[in-house]
């Protein structure tokens, strides 16, 4: 079952969670244009929280992020940030990195900078691919499910 994650989604993007594919589904929209610093690690730090309170992190092991509409770029501080107070968190919650397709932006240098935050941590090694479409992102997914 498909359910939004209404304490997740906000102006910046849509959560879901999909408790029948084990799937976590994060879709950004335009107005990431406008996002600050402090607003990312916000909704970060938050998000992380809800998804662990609620006890959705333990539903998941496998993420759909649809980045095509995420305009904001992660500077290398920022990714350094991502890498200690989510990514890590998450494996230490979970004991793993969920399997992880991102459908890539078609800016390069934002789409750099989401390449090089997931290449900060060795949790991912194989764990992550970039597409251009959901279709072959979810195939690739749950190829082994």
């Amino acid at each position: 079952m498909r359910t939004q994650i209404s304490s997740l989604s906000n102006n910046y993007f849509t959560a879901y969670i999909d408790t029948d594919l084990d799937l976590y589904e994060l879709y950004w929209h335009e107005a990431s244009a406008d996002m600050t610093d402090e607003d990312y690690q916000t909704l970060l730090s938050e998000g992380l929280k809800v998804l662990i309170d609620e006890g959705y992190i333990s539903s998941f092991k496998y993420q759909l992020l649809d980045n095509r509409f995420n305009f904001f770029t992660i500077s290398p501080d920022l990714q350094e940030w991502q890498h200690e107070n989510i990514g890590k968190k998450v494996v230490e919650t979970i004991g793993y990195y969920p399997k992880t397709a991102f459908i890539q932006n078609a800016d390069f240098i934002t789409q750099l900078s989401f390449e090089q935050t997931m290449e900060e941590t060795g949790e991912t090694a194989g764990l992550v691919r970039y597409f251009d479409n959901i279709e072959d992102a979810k195939a690739w997914l749950f190829d082994d499910a």
